[in-house]
């Protein structure tokens, strides 16, 4: 509001000092046209000059070349009233001009008009000279002001000024309450969109089109938001139901496999495929595991289970049970804790943690049959808790770690796939963060870090 409120005073003052500007520019133009059309009027028309150039000459009135060029080419006409009202010289006299005027007839034109023409006169020693123009040539109008009226425009016009800039003001201010209404209304519409709530908003006033197009994109939004709501159900669902239903088939093939695996009377060779197809059934089962739960860790469906967790017990848990399962001699584990780390303690999903870490290395041995030297290190800085799993293997292909640490979709990573997609989601659902790169020397590195809020330390753990 404060921000829709500074808008609103900016606009109001941009008005106001636009009207105010364009005031003071009116009156000056407004002054400077009248000084130019004095001037003209002084330069072309000036009756005392013209009069001036009319001379007596061995009893002849004789008219200046000069003078008579400029009537000539103004199209003007002159003429000379003797005292008696004769006119005793004229030049380009019109033909509906009298010859004869009496007194009255004198003072009816002597400001304004003869016969339609504007005329100026000028008094003479030997008579009043009349200077005509073309009729509709000129405009003449008498202004007068009393004494009084001049004396008291030092305050009426200030004043005047005044009221034309508050008048400037207050249409600015219903002007901008107009914009303002409408930019509320917007500015509500754009919070609702934000909250993925639906908008319809009036597409009327100066801002019609923009709410209109705010209308359409929200409506949009509302149509897309249903739709990836309706997929992300369905493939939520679907992949519940087929970890459901793929259990109870599973443990049978499993349970059969066993037996067969067990059975001295069958043949090594047999009792060899029964021994693959448990593995396999087991590693079918691992993945649908996998897969239920990387769909809850995606749409916050998997609950944490939080507690106070040793990080470096769990550290060295999670390495033996992966020794005892009788990995090949071509893999080498080492784990390396540093001092300040060892009585460390996260406020975690103990099995969640677990799965990570198991993740990680597993993903180091299935993904470098030729072998390698897996280190695991952990250490505590003022930030919190870091873990590192680096091996000397294959690393990652560059298609992969692009996906690995900026994934669009975490389901569709192609290769090092839902384990690591795994691991993501648990750190992630644990306020921290990993990253994936692959070293220059060979190998690949991933570092993952518990933040110091979920950190409690002990001097010795629980």
């Amino acid at each position: 509001m404060k921000s829709m409120m500074k808008i609103l005073s900016r606009y109001v003052l941009s008005a106001a000092a636009v009207a105010i500007i364009l005031l003071v520019i009116n009156f000056a133009a407004l002054a400077a046209w009248i000084m130019q059309a004095g001037s003209n009027a002084r330069r072309d028309y000036s009756v005392s000059q013209i009069a001036n150039e009319l001379t007596i000459s061995h009893e002849r009135y004789v008219f200046s070349e000069p003078a008579e060029t400029q009537i000539d080419k103004n199209h003007q006409w002159a003429m000379l009233l003797n005292d008696n009202g004769a006119v005793i010289w004229n030049r380009n006299l019109p033909s509906d001009v009298p010859l004869q005027y009496s007194l009255s007839d004198v003072a009816g034109f002597s400001r304004w008009y003869l016969k339609d023409y504007p005329v100026y006169v000028w008094r003479r020693t030997d008579g009043l000279f009349v200077l005509g123009n073309p009729k509709n040539s000129m405009w003449k109008h008498n202004m007068e002001f009393s004494q009084k009226v001049m004396e008291n425009s030092q305050f009426w016009l200030p004043l005047f000024l005044i009221l034309n800039a508050v008048t400037a003001i207050l249409l600015a201010l219903l002007l901008g309450y107009r914009l303002f209404s409408s930019l509320r209304r917007l500015s509500g519409g754009i919070e609702d969109m934000a909250q993925k709530r639906p908008v319809k908003l009036p597409a009327h006033g100066i801002l019609g089109d923009l709410a209109l197009g705010i209308n359409q994109a929200s409506a949009q939004l509302t149509r897309q938001e249903a739709a990836l709501n309706k997929r992300d159900n369905a493939r939520t669902t679907w992949i519940a139901g087929i970890s459901h239903d793929i259990r109870t088939p599973l443990s049978l093939a499993m349970g059969y496999a066993s037996q067969l695996e067990e059975d001295l009377s069958l043949p090594p060779a047999r009792r060899n495929q029964a021994n693959i197809i448990r593995r396999q059934c087991e590693q079918i089962k691992t993945l649908v595991s996998d897969l239920n739960l990387a769909s809850k860790l995606e749409y916050d469906m998997q609950p944490l289970r939080k507690e106070r967790v040793a990080l470096a017990p769990l550290l060295r848990s999670v390495v033996t049970d992966i020794l005892n399962s009788g990995i090949p001699d071509i893999y080498t584990l080492k784990v390396m804790i540093q001092e300040n780390a060892q009585n460390s303690f996260v406020h975690a999903d103990n099995e969640l943690l677990r799965r990570a870490v198991c993740n990680l290395i597993n993903n180091s041995i299935n993904h470098n049959p030729e072998g390698c030297d897996i280190q695991i290190v952990l250490k505590k800085n003022p930030e919190g808790c870091i873990f590192s799993i680096t091996d000397n293997g294959a690393g990652f292909p560059a298609e992969t770690l692009d996906r690995l640490n900026d994934p669009k979709e975490p389901m569709e990573l192609k290769n090092h796939g839902l384990g690591l997609t795994i691991v993501r989601q648990i750190i992630m659902a644990h306020d921290g963060s990993i990253e994936f790169r692959n070293l220059v020397e060979g190998g690949c590195r991933v570092v993952f870090y518990l933040p110091t809020d979920n950190l409690q330390l002990s001097s010795s753990p629980e």
